[in-house]
């Protein structure tokens, strides 16, 4: 995809690059309407060509996608993303990625934890990368979890409900059958944890616990980390959990970094023991961690994410309470239970003038950026798509010269975002396959904007 001089401004519209200063930061832009400006470049998105006769040899990879298949992509396509299960079949021109995720889970498979770090702009792919790793781990007989930070619901600085998304995701597969947090720990009953502070005393109670008793659920859900203490904690409740005193509470505070990746490592360290490989956790919206204002939160956020990747390292320095961390008041414990086997792999949008970004990124060694995809693996998407939506809506066929003028099109609107260009293209085919069906009528939009 060749990068042109013409840029896009959310207000002044579209324009031409004059000229350039400060190494480029600023650039000086004449738009259509006249107006020339000085402007930040973060300000403007450039728009791109694509050379429409690289669709005369695109590959399009739609073998095994039925009618279900490929009206379920489409409607997934719609959104910017692709359904999980079509991950394999709909990933193009990540090669070099992928070969350092193989690279990683092959060593996670000799029981070497790592870390990575992917880093995109919005739309550029970061969680496709996720899924896709997610898929593959699975397969390669991992246990998994995929936890999306969101700056109120989901922070780093409350590692409480850190865990309740890891162990509400975690996932794993056994012979013909998909298991999840539940499963591992009743897995774990015949393992000797009694050593470890959080799981110990639990396993021991989980052994004793009647699967058909109402306190039974109470108690799962008490383990997930949901909040039971409105009705299970009144001595005459029915769902009181009996016998569960000595377990140590799921703390609810932010220096209690220290516990939860002590119960994360531990989780790695039980998988490995059951026969799995690991455990790989997939942290998705990385930059929360420079989304807090208060610089106490902060400050107890880049603890943990910190903490989260030394366990995955295995550093020595955390097998031990260290006045140097953070720890919680109540039990303080090492970050790290025995040999733990934790691949951790962000997924992040760069935020460079961020205190607590760069104390995140300085602390992964390794580090991937996601460019905009080659331009030959985005016209062979872009010819997937349209197989897949012939598929989807039987009688359907675009002509040649057509998909050339829609590929025009978006390479223009969509300008390198993988996100923006697969919705674009679902858009454009909408528009055309209702133009046929006589249902709008000509001249049609996308025909009348690739000019």
């Amino acid at each position: 995809m060749r990068s042109s001089k013409l840029v896009s401004h959310p207000v002044f519209g579209e324009g031409e690059v004059l000229d350039s200063r400060w190494q480029g930061s600023e650039l000086l832009v004449r738009f259509q309407t006249g107006l020339r400006l000085w402007l930040p470049r973060h300000r403007v998105r450039f728009l791109v060509e694509v050379d429409e006769s690289l669709l005369d040899a695109a590959v399009a990879r739609s073998a095994g996608v039925d009618r279900v298949s490929a009206c379920r992509m489409i409607e997934a396509f719609r959104l910017g993303i692709v359904p999980h299960q079509d991950v394999e079949r709909f990933t193009f021109g990540r090669d070099q990625e992928l070969k350092v995720i193989e690279r990683m889970l092959a060593g996670l498979e000799q029981g070497r934890g790592d870390v990575v770090m992917f880093e995109g702009e919005y739309g550029s792919g970061k969680t496709h990368i996720l899924e896709l790793i997610h898929h593959r781990a699975l397969q390669a007989g991992m246990v998994v979890s995929l936890v999306q930070f969101d700056p109120v619901e989901v922070s780093p600085h409350r590692p409480k409900r850190v865990y309740r998304e890891l162990v509400r995701n975690l996932r794993f597969i056994s012979g013909d059958r998909e298991g999840g947090f539940r499963e591992l720990l009743q897995l774990a009953t015949r393992l000797d944890l009694a050593d470890h502070v959080f799981f110990g005393p639990l396993l021991r109670k989980l052994k004793r616990l009647e699967p058909g008793a109402r306190e039974s659920e109470v108690f799962w859900q008490w383990v997930e980390g949901e909040s039971t203490k409105e009705y299970a904690t009144e001595m005459r409740s029915p769902y009181r959990v009996r016998g569960a005193q000595g377990i140590p509470a799921l703390y609810d505070f932010s220096t209690a970094a220290d516990f939860y990746c002590n119960i994360i490592s531990a989780i790695s360290w039980m998988s490995r023991q059951l026969g799995f490989r690991g455990l790989v956790l997939l942290l998705d919206e990385a930059e929360t961690v420079t989304r807090l204002w208060d610089i106490v939160y902060l400050s107890k956020s880049i603890n943990f994410m910190e903490g989260l990747v030394r366990v995955a390292l295995n550093d020595p320095q955390l097998r031990e309470v260290s006045d140097r961390l953070i720890h919680n008041q109540v039990r303080p414990v090492p970050y790290i239970y025995r040999e733990p086997a934790l691949l951790l792999i962000f997924a992040t949008t760069p935020t460079p003038g961020e205190y607590g970004y760069l104390r995140l990124a300085n602390s992964v060694r390794r580090k991937l950026e996601l460019t905009p995809l080659a331009e030959q693996a985005l016209v062979d998407a872009f010819a997937t798509m349209i197989r897949i939506y012939e598929r989807a809506y039987p009688g359907f066929k675009l002509p040649v010269e057509e998909q050339k003028r829609l590929l025009a099109w978006l390479g223009r609107k969509s300008s390198g975002g993988v996100r923006t260009f697969i919705k674009g293209c679902v858009e454009g085919l909408d528009i055309a396959r209702l133009r046929q069906r006589g249902i709008i009528s000509a001249p049609a939009e996308m025909s009348s904007r690739a000019g």
